[in-house]
């Protein structure tokens, strides 16, 4: 019998030629994007986890006064979290979860948060405070669109419940990063084991919450510190004994957004940019001269006489000399006698002035004392400026502090005090 043949049908994947190059192009290409589907973004980070203590409590109290005080706080924190360069990324209830690329402006971010919201006065039952605990660690992540997961942000959960009531406490991988940048002390709890993380954590606390919320930190050039704000300190604490001070003497400007500084005093215009400034005096100078040195220039009888004399910094601070001869009606003034030593400081030139080695010009605020005892003498009345003044600053968003509120009145009052002490 004759064998019939019969058509087969085409194997499923049998593809004309001219097209097979384009079709198997397609399917790695959908396998690629399937893959992709279980593909994990990662990334390096720092977390910063804070949640009120005992908010539970505060809430079977008075609910809407506690959501109300939580709302402000939250408000706070975010608004501190932007400025340090971060992100809140997640939060349920009374918890804020945010991210930092650095681990220096997190750490900075919490004490601008603990500090701010230990300043607030918040509507509570009476008895009752809302504080935050705050942990930070530096971790890796799962990234899901704008929220992340994994044990980097576990740690730092875990980490906050260390801390104490307005405290901070940071991860040994925090504390690497941010133990030489920092002006802060930190205390070594060691190794903690912590809810549903194998390995121990080490851990660091922040000594800077409760223990710096009353303590005022001053910035002041040499002078002014030393002869104007030192003497008076002591009617700040009579005032205020529950507040210390810490005062740093410096001649360079402070940043008040990465130096843990409240209030500053500066020299200039009062125009710094995210600084709330307050002009205590303009700055004044005159030349003083110890009653001794007088006695032995001779006779000096008008301002260009001064010019036959020792004028201490001259090439220091000649500019202040030159406009003190301008307002006195002198041009271009050169002093016959310029003095080998140079001082730079109005403090240490006044040393010398008393000391008889020449005519100083000086600012006569600061050697008030000096001038009422006959240490110094000014032989003329005239005093010139050059349009700056010294200024009170702090930080804008630091304005409502308790501790730099009380601050400021003093000082203000102890200015007003001193200018009308002078027209007497």
């Amino acid at each position: 019998m004759e064998a019939v043949s019969v058509p087969m049908e085409p194997p499923l994947f049998s593809i004309r030629p001219k097209y097979r190059t384009f079709c198997e192009t397609l399917v790695v290409i959908l396998f690629c994007r399937a893959g992709r589907r279980f593909a994990v973004d990662r990334r390096l980070t720092v977390i910063l986890a804070a949640d009120v203590v005992g908010f539970s409590r505060l809430m079977e109290v008075d609910e809407e006064r506690t959501h109300a005080a939580f709302s402000t706080c939250h408000t706070a924190i975010a608004g501190l979290v932007a400025k340090h360069r971060g992100r809140i990324f997640a939060g349920a209830g009374d918890s804020v979860l945010a991210e930092f690329a650095s681990p220096v402006e997190a750490v900075r971010a919490a004490i601008d948060i603990q500090n701010d919201l230990a300043e607030r006065r918040l509507d509570l039952a009476e008895g009752h405070q809302m504080k935050f605990r705050i942990g930070i660690n530096l971790g890796d992540v799962i990234v899901d669109g704008s929220n992340l997961y994994g044990a980097g942000v576990n740690v730092a959960v875990r980490l906050e419940t260390l801390a104490e009531p307005g405290g901070i406490c940071l991860s040994g991988n925090i504390h690497e990063h941010v133990e030489q940048k920092l002006p802060l002390q930190y205390l070594d709890l060691g190794e903690q084991r912590v809810k549903n993380i194998a390995k121990p954590v080490h851990v660091y606390r922040v000594l800077t919450s409760e223990a710096t919320q009353g303590v005022l930190s001053i910035t002041a050039a040499e002078t002014f510190a030393t002869n104007w704000l030192v003497p008076r300190l002591g009617s700040f604490q009579l005032v205020h004994p529950d507040m210390a001070l810490r005062l740093e003497i410096m001649g360079r400007v402070v940043d008040f957004a990465h130096e843990a500084f409240d209030v500053g005093i500066r020299e200039g215009h009062g125009n710094w940019p995210g600084l709330k400034s307050h002009m205590l005096m303009p700055v004044e100078f005159t030349p003083l001269c110890s009653p001794e040195f007088l006695a032995r220039a001779g006779n000096i009888a008008a301002p260009i006489d001064l010019l036959q004399m020792p004028l201490l910094s001259w090439s220091i601070s000649d500019d202040w000399w030159r406009e003190w001869f301008k307002l006195s009606g002198i041009t271009n003034p050169e002093p016959a006698v310029r003095p080998s030593v140079q001082l730079k400081t109005q403090l240490a030139i006044s040393q010398a002035a008393m000391a008889g080695q020449g005519i100083a010009i000086l600012t006569p605020a600061f050697f008030a004392a000096e001038i009422a005892t006959g240490r110094l003498i000014q032989p003329f009345s005239i005093v010139a400026g050059i349009g700056s003044s010294f200024w009170l600053v702090y930080p804008e968003d630091h304005q409502n502090s308790r501790k730099i509120h009380a601050f400021r009145e003093w000082i203000l009052e102890e200015v007003k005090r001193g200018m009308a002490r002078a027209v007497v």
